[in-house]
Protein backbone atom coordinates (compact mmCIF):
# COMPACT_ATOMS: atom_id res chain seq x y z
CA UNK A 1 0.00 0.00 0.00
CA UNK A 2 2.81 2.40 0.75
CA UNK A 3 4.01 2.17 -2.84
CA UNK A 4 0.96 3.98 -4.26
CA UNK A 5 1.91 7.40 -5.54
CA UNK A 6 -0.20 10.52 -5.95
CA UNK A 7 0.08 10.08 -9.72
CA UNK A 8 -1.50 6.63 -9.50
CA UNK A 9 -4.34 7.96 -7.35
CA UNK A 10 -4.88 10.80 -9.81
CA UNK A 11 -4.88 8.31 -12.70
CA UNK A 12 -7.41 6.11 -10.88
CA UNK A 13 -9.68 9.08 -10.15
CA UNK A 14 -9.38 10.19 -13.78
CA UNK A 15 -10.21 6.68 -14.99
CA UNK A 16 -13.26 6.39 -12.70
CA UNK A 17 -14.48 9.86 -13.75
CA UNK A 18 -14.12 9.03 -17.44
CA UNK A 19 -15.79 5.63 -16.92
CA UNK A 20 -18.77 7.21 -15.09
CA UNK A 21 -19.02 9.92 -17.76
CA UNK A 22 -18.99 7.31 -20.53
CA UNK A 23 -21.69 5.23 -18.82
CA UNK A 24 -23.82 8.36 -18.29
CA UNK A 25 -23.36 9.31 -21.95
CA UNK A 26 -24.33 5.83 -23.14
CA UNK A 27 -27.42 5.81 -20.94
CA UNK A 28 -28.46 9.28 -22.13
CA UNK A 29 -27.92 8.35 -25.77
CA UNK A 30 -29.83 5.08 -25.31
CA UNK A 31 -32.80 6.85 -23.71
CA UNK A 32 -32.92 9.43 -26.51
CA UNK A 33 -32.59 6.76 -29.19
CA UNK A 34 -35.26 4.54 -27.64
CA UNK A 35 -37.64 7.50 -27.19
CA UNK A 36 -37.22 8.43 -30.86
CA UNK A 37 -38.10 4.88 -31.84
CA UNK A 38 -40.95 4.42 -29.36
CA UNK A 39 -42.68 7.80 -29.75
CA UNK A 40 -44.07 7.04 -33.26
CA UNK A 41 -45.10 3.57 -32.10
CA UNK A 42 -46.90 5.05 -29.08
CA UNK A 43 -48.73 7.51 -31.35
CA UNK A 44 -49.82 4.69 -33.65
CA UNK A 45 -51.05 2.63 -30.70
CA UNK A 46 -53.02 5.60 -29.33
CA UNK A 47 -54.55 6.17 -32.77
CA UNK A 48 -55.53 2.50 -33.10
CA UNK A 49 -57.06 2.53 -29.60
CA UNK A 50 -59.08 5.63 -30.50
CA UNK A 51 -60.29 4.07 -33.76
CA UNK A 52 -61.23 0.87 -31.93
CA UNK A 53 -63.11 2.80 -29.25
CA UNK A 54 -65.01 4.85 -31.83
CA UNK A 55 -65.87 1.69 -33.74
CA UNK A 56 -67.10 -0.05 -30.59
CA UNK A 57 -69.18 2.98 -29.65
CA UNK A 58 -70.73 3.15 -33.12
CA UNK A 59 -71.62 -0.54 -33.02
CA UNK A 60 -73.04 -0.19 -29.51
CA UNK A 61 -75.05 2.87 -30.59
CA UNK A 62 -76.55 1.00 -33.55
CA UNK A 63 -77.42 -2.06 -31.47
CA UNK A 64 -79.11 0.05 -28.81
CA UNK A 65 -80.99 1.95 -31.51
CA UNK A 66 -82.35 -1.35 -32.87
CA UNK A 67 -83.45 -2.43 -29.40
CA UNK A 68 -85.10 0.94 -28.71
CA UNK A 69 -86.91 0.98 -32.06
CA UNK A 70 -88.22 -2.54 -31.45
CA UNK A 71 -89.34 -1.59 -27.93
CA UNK A 72 -91.07 1.58 -29.13
CA UNK A 73 -92.81 -0.34 -31.91
CA UNK A 74 -93.94 -3.04 -29.47
CA UNK A 75 -95.42 -0.43 -27.12
CA UNK A 76 -97.14 1.38 -30.01
CA UNK A 77 -98.70 -1.92 -31.07
CA UNK A 78 -100.01 -2.51 -27.56
CA UNK A 79 -97.55 -5.14 -26.36
CA UNK A 80 -97.33 -5.11 -22.57
CA UNK A 81 -93.85 -4.72 -21.08
CA UNK A 82 -92.91 -5.66 -17.52
CA UNK A 83 -91.50 -3.20 -15.02
CA UNK A 84 -88.03 -4.66 -15.31
CA UNK A 85 -88.16 -4.37 -19.10
CA UNK A 86 -89.08 -0.71 -18.73
CA UNK A 87 -86.23 -0.12 -16.26
CA UNK A 88 -83.83 -1.79 -18.66
CA UNK A 89 -85.04 0.27 -21.60
CA UNK A 90 -84.56 3.49 -19.62
CA UNK A 91 -80.94 2.47 -18.96
CA UNK A 92 -80.44 1.70 -22.64
CA UNK A 93 -81.99 5.01 -23.65
CA UNK A 94 -79.64 6.88 -21.27
CA UNK A 95 -76.67 5.04 -22.77
CA UNK A 96 -77.98 5.79 -26.27
CA UNK A 97 -78.03 9.51 -25.49
CA UNK A 98 -74.54 9.41 -23.92
CA UNK A 99 -73.21 7.83 -27.11
CA UNK A 100 -74.66 10.70 -29.13
CA UNK A 101 -77.86 9.09 -30.36
CA UNK A 102 -80.70 11.54 -30.71
CA UNK A 103 -82.81 11.05 -33.81
CA UNK A 104 -86.24 9.68 -34.63
CA UNK A 105 -85.75 7.37 -31.65
CA UNK A 106 -85.87 10.43 -29.40
CA UNK A 107 -89.13 11.58 -31.00
CA UNK A 108 -90.72 8.14 -30.54
CA UNK A 109 -89.46 7.96 -26.96
CA UNK A 110 -90.82 11.39 -26.05
CA UNK A 111 -94.18 10.56 -27.62
CA UNK A 112 -94.51 7.40 -25.50
CA UNK A 113 -93.56 9.30 -22.35
CA UNK A 114 -96.18 11.99 -23.06
CA UNK A 115 -98.77 9.27 -23.60
CA UNK A 116 -97.72 7.63 -20.31
CA UNK A 117 -96.93 4.32 -21.95
CA UNK A 118 -93.40 4.07 -20.56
Amino acid sequence: MENISLGQIAALITFVSIFIGAITGIITFSKTFINKILKPIDKKIEHLEQVATNGRNNIELELIKIILVNFINDIQQGTHKSGIQKKNIYELYDRYQKLGGNSYVHDGWEKLIKEGKI
